[in-house]
């Protein structure tokens, strides 16, 4: 057997061993990823934002959950909250399922582009209401605080209907 050949087999087994060892390696590798690619029971996260084809924040999910967005330009949330947020296309607040992380009621609003319109707000303690508004001061509320349902009715900021009237 002459040197070329010698050198041409000694390269076939550097070959197959090099091979056998990549095979070595990336197998355990790629089982171990692989592995890791079944879901958790539990994740553990301050927050998670959706964002759309356009990335535009769409949904806040928080603990808490950042401050309002109306018409591109952030404001401060009278206090923290944490829940769920819904943004539209153009990325402003439009609802939200959120507890107050000071007080403790629990509610939902829906808002038109520029402001809140509907609040439903439990306390913590029982008792709620739910007001229907528009930007004129009309709107309408239906309470029960200390076991007293309520109904009040406004026109323009002026009460036009409240029943049973509210004794101060």
């Amino acid at each position: 057997m002459d040197t070329l050949e010698r050198v041409e087999r000694l390269e076939r087994r550097l070959k197959v061993m090099a091979a056998g060892l990549l095979l070595v390696g990336v197998v355990p590798f790629l089982a171990g990823w692989k592995a890791q690619q079944k879901p958790t029971d539990s994740l553990r996260i301050r927050q998670i934002t959706i964002v759309d084809e356009n990335d535009t924040e769409r949904v806040w999910i928080g603990a808490p959950v950042p401050d309002p967005i109306v018409g591109g330009k952030q404001f401060k949330r009278s206090g923290p909250v944490s829940g769920i947020i819904l943004l539209d296309a153009k990325g402003n607040e439009r609802s939200g399922y959120v507890t107050s992380d000071q007080g403790g009621s629990v509610f939902l609003s829906l808002d038109s582009e520029t402001e809140q319109q509907t609040l439903f707000l439990i306390n913590p303690g029982g008792g709620g209401h739910l007001t229907i508004y528009d930007s004129n001061g009309s709107g309408a509320r239906m309470e029960v605080l200390n076991s007293r349902p309520r109904i009040v009715l406004q026109e323009k900021g002026e009460v036009v209907f409240e029943q049973p009237v509210r004794e101060d």
